[in-house]
C-alpha cells in the first residue's frame, strides 16, 4: 500500500518547526512518503499577518505549490494526507480541489487562519487551534468548534499560533503530544 503525506508550512513556520517536524516524522514512521513544501524565502520571511496582507501571499504560495505538485501521480497512492499549518491550511484546501483530489485527501489542519474556516464544511479531516492565537479571533475558534465538533481535533486554551503558552514548556510538549496522538489515530484509521 502506497501512502503520501504532503506538508504545507506557514509563512514563518517552516517544516523544521515542531508541529510540522514531528507530524511529518510520525507519518514517516507509519510508512508515508513525505513531501515537504517550500513556498520560497520571500514568503517564509514575509512579515505581514493581517488577512488583507496574507491574501496575495497565500495566492502566490498556492501557485508555487501547484507547480511543485502538478506532475505528481496521485493515483498511485492508496492514502493521502495533507498536513498544514497557518496559511498552509488555505493552500492545502485549495490544492485538493485544483489537483482534482476532492474526497481523496484527509486534512490535518494546524492553527488555521480565518480564511480556512469556511473549508471545514467540506474537507475530510480535523483542525487544531489555540484560543490566544493572534491571527484568528477566539470567537471564531469557538464558533468553528461548535459548528464542526467532529472536525475539531483540539482547541487549546490560552495557546498561541504555535499551540504554545509562554513559560509553559512542559505543557507545550503535552500539547504537541496530544496533536501527535490524534494524528496517529487518524493514520491508523485510514
Amino acid at each position: 500500500m502506497k501512502k503520501l503525506a504532503i506538508i504545507f508550512p506557514g509563512v514563518g513556520y517552516t517544516c523544521a518547526k515542531p508541529l510540522l517536524y514531528y507530524t511529518a516524522s510520525l507519518a514517516a514512521d507509519k510508512d508515508y512518503e513525505i513531501i515537504r513544501l517550500d513556498y520560497g524565502q520571500d514568503i517564509h520571511s514575509f512579515r505581514g499577518r493581517t488577512p488583507l496582507e496574507l491574501e496575495p501571499v497565500t495566492s502566490l504560495a498556492l501557485k508555487r505549490t501547484i507547480r511543485q505538485l502538478e506532475d505528481l501521480t496521485f493515483e498511485k497512492y492508496d492514502r493521502i494526507i495533507f498536513i498544514s499549518k497557518s496559511i498552509g491550511t488555505v493552500i492545502a484546501c485549495e490544492a485538493e480541489s485544483i489537483l482534482g483530489l476532492l474526497g481523496k485527501v484527509r486534512h490535518f489542519l494546524l492553527t488555521p487562519i480565518p480564511a480556512a474556516i469556511p473549508y471545514l464544511k467540506k474537507v475530510n479531516g480535523v483542525y487544531f487551534s489555540g484560543t490566544a492565537d493572534p491571527y484568528i479571533p477566539e470567537k471564531t475558534v469557538r464558533q468553528a468548534a461548535r459548528l464542526y465538533p467532529e472536525k475539531t481535533g483540539g482547541v487549546f486554551e490560552r495557546c498561541n499560533h504555535s499551540l504554545e503558552k509562554q513559560g509553559d514548556t512542559m505543557g507545550n510538549i503535552q500539547n504537541l503530544q496530544k496533536v501527535l496522538e490524534c494524528l496517529e489515530w487518524m493514520l491508523e484509521q485510514e
